[in-house]
């Protein structure tokens, strides 16, 4: 109780000040008076009596600084005080202030800016049930064109079959064969949509652990179809479209269109649902055509799979290699090469990879490049801030020193300055998460598909808080900047007019430590930047192997409307031909993707009797 009563009673005087002082003037005079009236009553005349009284209470203004004192709030009054002076202060100069603070706002929201990437693409994990469990297969055939991120349907259903290492193993397919993947209209009511959609079987989405919104998912029996026969008119609707198109009113059971089919709304998956990094809008039911599902060199399903309790990831990647023993053999696969040999485990692997690290990427290592560069950035920054604090705290020594001859101790004068760097790196911290959130937008603006997890990229709690590390720390380099002019030694030269001993001395090699510093910084950074340049200007002269002057590419989609091949092949034809006779075009041309990427639903052909470098007959067409 006793602390609670010391905590409310400081509380008071620090919040009701006014009050406090009112009922101590009022205390003491009491006590004075009281005093005055013993004298009188003892015989003193009324103006001796009050001369004694006086000198046996002594100094009324002592006491009261004492009674403050036993408050034991002088620190934040003092504080408020530092505060109000530092303003006043910096208002008297403008120029000064506004070059600290915009300085200080660049520094500090770059800073932020690529932080708040590191940790919403590199560091915050996955917004799964046990995240770390997730795994994400990807296959590795040297003989039939390299790594591939994609599994065939017979090695998908063989590995399911001998699975012993995963709770659950799914898959998802994205283009190229699989039924409306990639971009596709969407229709409800009188609105079309042009979004974003993938293909899955009702494994992934178990695999992945979380639960819809509303409605259900799909069941194994509406998904993994390896028939002509289309998959059930059923789909799955993201949270945000849901929200965005539909206002959030109940839509499962509802009917849409999708490339002209209907289509039944049967669930909403829960905010922030996603499978690699897709943006996916829509979640139909996994079909194939037959002739792909049987395929072993149609590469076109990506499989993420979760790790059982216990289990390592060593663990499973030890279950995979015996999967894939003897695996030519067992099954019957070829090398499609001319000896037409069967596959050896050496020609055919599946390494397991985080699914965190597979939706980074190689933007990893970039990313944490840049974090380098921007933190060189704010070096540079302080070095030139501590020049101009240096500069400035130089010319106002003599106030210093009237104000340590009126009494200041050093640690308040120290304390003044660390309040006044504090303001400027308060008021650029600001202005910096305020940059900050606009180039964050603006990076994912300019590289949206360069940028991982982008849905993920907010300034949160543990980004304000590297804001708030940053602004600390540049208010204690103002404050320790300023504890050589603060020393006591330095105080009494400057005493003396002109006087240039051990303070003058201090801040000419502090000042060409700092220019050095500088100096050292800059040069990383132009040669950084001189790196960069040279390997963008590089990549620009690679010989891509065909000529890209005067190309022109576009995508286009046909709805399943036109699912017979005939057909689909008809209208192709239709545009190139339409395109071929607009003025200025001399050629036309279509195919499934852009070269050099190789589609998922490729199959890679060697060239007959075409030896590499290597010794090797990997070569691909």
């Amino acid at each position: 109780m006793r602390i609670l009563d010391k905590a409310r009673l400081r509380l008071r005087s620090l919040c009701r000040r006014p009050n406090v002082d009112f009922e101590l003037d009022a205390e003491l005079r009491f006590h004075l008076d009281q005093l005055i009236e013993e004298n009188i009553s003892s015989g003193m005349p009324p103006e001796v009596a009050r001369q004694a009284a006086q000198r046996m209470i002594g100094g009324i203004a002592q006491y009261k600084e004492e009674c403050r004192d036993m408050r034991r709030v002088n620190f934040v009054e003092d504080l408020v005080q530092d505060v109000r002076y530092t303003i006043r202060s910096l208002a008297k100069s403008p120029g000064f202030t506004g070059v600290v603070v915009a300085t200080l706002a660049l520094g500090i929201g770059a800073n932020t800016a690529i932080f708040t990437i590191v940790h919403g693409a590199l560091l915050r994990p996955l917004d799964y049930p046990k995240p770390d469990q997730l795994m994400y297969l990807t296959a590795e055939a040297p003989a039939i064109g390299g790594t591939l991120s994609a599994l065939s349907v017979p090695e998908y259903i063989e590995f399911r079959q001998m699975n012993r290492s995963f709770a659950e193993v799914g898959a998802y397919s994205t283009g190229g064969a699989a039924y409306t993947t990639g971009e596709v209209n969407f229709t409800a009511g009188d609105r079309p949509l042009r979004v974003r959609s993938i293909s899955v079987d009702a494994h992934l989405l178990k695999a992945l652990g979380i639960p819809p919104e509303q409605g259900r998912f799909f069941n194994e029996e509406e998904t993994a179809h390896w028939t002509g026969t289309l998959p059930p008119p059923i789909a799955i609707v993201s949270h945000e479209l849901w929200r965005t198109a539909f206002g959030g009113r109940p839509l499962a059971g509802q009917k849409v269109e999708i490339e002209g089919r209907p289509h039944e709304i049967v669930g909403i998956m829960p905010p922030g649902a996603d499978v690699m990094d897709h943006h996916t809008q829509v979640w139909l039911p996994l079909w194939l055509p037959p002739n792909m599902a049987r395929q072993r060199e149609a590469h076109v399903l990506y499989v993420i799979a979760r790790r059982k309790n216990g289990v390592s990831a060593q663990v499973a990647q030890t279950e995979l290699s015996a999967f894939l023993e003897n695996w030519g053999d067992r099954v019957g696969a070829r090398d499609h090469v001319p000896t037409n040999r069967p596959l050896r485990s050496v020609d055919h692997t599946l390494q397991l990879r985080s699914l965190q690290d597979a939706i980074v990427g190689n933007a990893s290592r970039p990313i944490w490049v840049l974090q380098a560069a921007v933190g060189f950035v704010l070096l540079i920054v302080c070095a030139n801030l501590a020049n101009l604090v240096m500069a400035r705290t130089g010319s106002r020594r003599r106030e210093f020193v009237l104000r340590t001859a009126l009494g200041a101790s050093r640690g308040r004068l120290l304390r003044q300055s660390v309040t006044e760097g504090a303001v400027m790196s308060g008021a650029g911290g600001i202005l910096g998460l305020w940059l900050a959130g606009a180039g964050v937008r603006a990076l994912i603006r300019a590289y949206p598909t360069s940028i991982p997890r982008t849905s993920d990229l907010t300034i949160d709690l543990p980004v304000l808080l590297v804001a708030l590390g940053l602004s600390t720390g540049t208010a204690l380099l103002f404050g320790c900047v300023s504890l050589g002019h603060l020393r006591t030694s330095s105080l009494m030269i400057a005493l003396k007019e002109g006087g240039r001993g051990a303070s003058s001395a201090w801040r000419h090699y502090a000042r060409r430590g700092l220019v050095i510093a500088q100096v050292a910084f800059a040069v990383m950074l132009v040669i950084g930047a001189g790196l960069l340049v040279q390997t963008v200007y590089n990549l620009t002269r690679i010989d891509a192997g065909f000529d890209r002057s005067r190309l022109v590419t576009f995508s286009m989609t046909l709805p399943m409307a036109n699912s017979e091949p005939e057909t689909r092949a008809q209208a192709y034809q239709r545009v190139l031909d339409r395109l071929r006779s607009v003025p200025g075009v001399l050629g036309t041309a279509a195919m499934s993707g852009l070269p050099p990427n190789r589609t998922p639903d490729a199959i890679a052909t060697p060239i007959e009797n075409y030896i590499s470098d290597d010794g090797k007959p990997s070569a691909i067409i």
